[in-house]
């Protein structure tokens, strides 16, 4: 017997110390999922409760009681979805429940709590029959979280002691986004006292930063650049792309919200977002794509862009309003088909990028904008591939996108992917280019400013400040361009015989190249004038020269000869009459110069009696418009000129009014004989 004695104790001494390894920091995992949790070792640290939990599809609230026998349920393991062991396209509610007894001897005053994240879909906790927390919110008004992306939490269980914990878990229906296996507690539970899960809590949320920490910077450097995109469109609407760079720069934060943060985003709201903002940085793409990459010029691919632009968010629309529905309360089957046939046009939708890509490649580009290219085609390929072959895993069972998303480098605790790379080259070139075209676009309003002014100077010159002198009639003149440089234009020239000669007109278009048009008009004026007085045969003689040389347009025009005795000759082409004491006088109508060179031109005759006034004027005053788009009209005109205004009060009325386009206006008043001298001073004159 003696020699037997040393085995026994060295066998208890091995079960003893079997034992207590297999429940150091652990908890004693049974073998059998009716036989109790023993949970020992309770202190800073926090126990996982693996191993087998009783498991039971269907709904009682009975279920959580700890007197309920649940000897005849399944068993399963938590940290793994229900749907890998074997509840196939398990929707709806489950229950797992776990006996836990405490080691004796527990500290007196010790607290327990419970830390529980990764749950699909919502849950909640029952601690001895007692509600005590859980994760989202379950039926009839469920909350769960996009991506899985829920807060993780902290249930207070109170006074340590034995008892059932019974976790009520809710699946939600299925949608296309959805994956091989769902359903369940995706994470072990651990239980501690309340400061150890807290400190697991935030040793796991450092970790999630963490990894974070790379998508997060990109996001907000990409938000402020999209921010300064914004302020720099609002500050000139006429540079659209802006608007497309901020709606780009916005997209990695937005995605980040949605999908990245805790807590920031329930399922139905994150589900029916992130596609209407996928689209949204589609078309962003597209137009920016467009612009960058000298593609402006080929107008079918820019109209279809715009139509697969308008088709896109309206699919993604109309797939956002499903979200709208309670999937719980609906047929859920219909809904899920409804959103498969909504989302695979918008996969095919997405390789127009790279089609824009595609076309770009027989502009000539220079090594930005090549970089930008290549990088926009690899992220369109990546990204359309792993929403092809990723939203439809449940079914296809495809394993490209994880593939994809797989890490393949770790930067400063965060795992970069394919996508991630990519997609940060992309957005890096982008903003590259966006500075690249925004210095070269600089430049280019720079030399078009020094262009305007030149332009400016050029018609200081041509549109007179001081007005000749003429006896016997008092002249005033104002010119109110609605730009900086406008298409009005009147000459007055003194003539050898002693008539003056008065030419006004309006050339088509405004800005630089109607500017352009003046001058030439009015040098040709003057060197025709002096041979050529008679205001006819001059129309016709320039009406030949401005053929072809006006680059489509044209130019209205009249020429008015006075003798000193107040008899006129006036010829017109295409221009509004002038007005003789308010009334209008009758024209022959005419084509306007640089349409047809065979055209000839008709005068009508006429004397000005002392006291009369003759007003010419280019359509602008007629085309003056109030906001309501009301116009200024000849009945006004007409009124206006009975008065007997100066040019420049005339003109002011019409500005106050509400100018839309260039006026000029022009006023002759006889005032006496030759032998008296009553010239009065221009006025109003540019």
């Amino acid at each position: 017997m003696l020699p037997r004695m040393p085995r026994v104790v060295a066998l208890a001494a091995l079960l003893s110390i079997a034992c207590l390894a297999a429940s150091a920091g652990a908890g004693q995992a049974p073998s059998r999922a009716d036989a109790p949790l023993i949970l020992t070792g309770l202190g800073r640290a926090t126990v996982p409760l693996d191993g087998p939990w009783q498991f039971h599809p269907g709904d009682d609230l009975g279920w959580a009681s700890p007197q309920f026998d649940d000897s005849g349920w399944a068993s399963i393991q938590a940290g793994e979805t229900w749907e890998e062991q074997g509840y196939r396209n398990l929707t709806g509610f489950a229950w797992y429940r776990r006996h836990i007894v405490l080691a004796s001897g527990p500290p007196t005053g010790l607290n327990l709590a419970l830390y529980l994240h990764s749950v699909d879909s919502a849950c909640e906790v029952y601690w001895n029959g007692r509600l005590v927390g859980g994760i989202g919110k379950v039926p009839p008004n469920p909350v769960w979280y996009f991506l899985h992306v829920e807060p993780p939490a902290v249930v207070p269980l109170g006074p340590a002691q034995s008892g059932v914990l019974a976790i009520r878990v809710w699946k939600a229906p299925i949608v296309f986004f959805s994956f091989p296996n769902e359903g369940g507690l995706l994470a072990i539970p651990k239980a501690g006292t309340p400061e150890a899960v807290a400190a697991l809590q935030a040793a796991d949320q450092y970790q999630w930063l963490r990894l974070q920490e790379f998508s997060t910077t990109v996001a907000r450097i990409s938000a402020i650049v999209g921010l300064l995109a914004l302020l720099f469109w609002l500050h000139n609407r006429e540079r659209t792309v802006l608007i497309w760079l901020a709606l780009a720069m916005f997209f990695p934060l937005e995605m980040h919200f949605i999908g990245d943060v805790r807590g920031a985003m329930s399922f139905r709201w994150g589900y029916g977002l992130v596609g209407i903002v996928i689209g949204i940085n589609d078309m962003a793409l597209w137009l920016l794509l467009i612009a960058f990459l000298g593609l402006s010029i080929r107008k079918a691919l820019v109209r279809w862009t715009w139509i697969l632009i308008a088709i896109l968010l309206v699919l993604e629309s109309v797939d956002e309003t499903l979200q709208l529905f309670d999937w719980t309360r609906h047929d859920a089957h219909l809904l899920l088909t409804a959103d498969i046939a909504f989302t695979i046009p918008t996969f095919v939708l997405e390789f127009w990028g790279v089609v824009l890509v595609i076309s770009a490649f027989r502009q000539r580009l220079d090594a930005a904008r090549w970089t930008l290219a290549i990088s926009v085609l690899l992220t369109d390929l990546v990204q359309a591939t792993t929403d092809i072959t990723g939203l439809g895993q449940r079914w296809t069972h495809w394993t490209i996108a994880a593939k994809i998303g797989a890490p393949l480098v770790t930067l400063g605790g965060s795992a970069l992917n394919a996508r991630t790379i990519v997609g940060t080259c992309m957005l890096l070139s982008i903003i590259y280019v966006a500075w690249r075209y925004s210095v070269e676009h600089t430049e280019r309003e720079v030399e078009l400013e020094q262009e305007f002014k030149n332009a400016r100077e050029l018609q200081q010159f041509l549109i007179p400040a001081a007005l000749p002198e003429t006896p016997g009639f008092a002249i005033t003149s104002a010119y109110r361009p609605a730009r900086e440089v406008g298409g009005d234009f009147f000459q007055i020239l003194p003539l050898a015989s002693g008539s003056t000669l008065i030419v006004l007109g309006d050339v088509s278009g405004k800005g630089l190249k109607a500017a352009m048009a003046v001058s030439v008009i009015v040098g040709a004026v003057h060197a025709l004038a002096e041979d050529h007085s008679a205001p006819a045969e001059l129309l016709t003689r320039l009406n030949r020269r401005l053929t072809g040389r006006l680059q489509g347009g044209f130019a209205t025009c009249e020429v008015l000869r006075i003798a000193s005795d107040g008899r006129c000759t006036l010829a017109s082409a295409g221009h509004p009459a002038p007005l003789l004491n308010g009334r209008e006088l009758a024209l022959p109508g005419a084509f306007p110069l640089g349409i047809a060179s065979g055209v000839h031109y008709e005068e009508i005759e006429f004397a000005l009696a002392p006291g009369d006034h003759l007003a010419l004027y280019t359509d602008g005053l007629l085309e003056a418009r109030k906001p309501s788009g009301e116009l200024y009209g000849f009945e006004r005109v007409g009124m206006l000129f009975a008065a007997g205004p100066s040019a420049a009060d005339a003109a002011d009325a019409a500005v106050n009014f509400g100018q839309d386009d260039d006026i000029t206006v022009l006023t002759v008043k006889r005032v006496g004989t030759v032998s008296q001298t009553p010239l009065l001073a221009a006025a109003g004159a540019c």
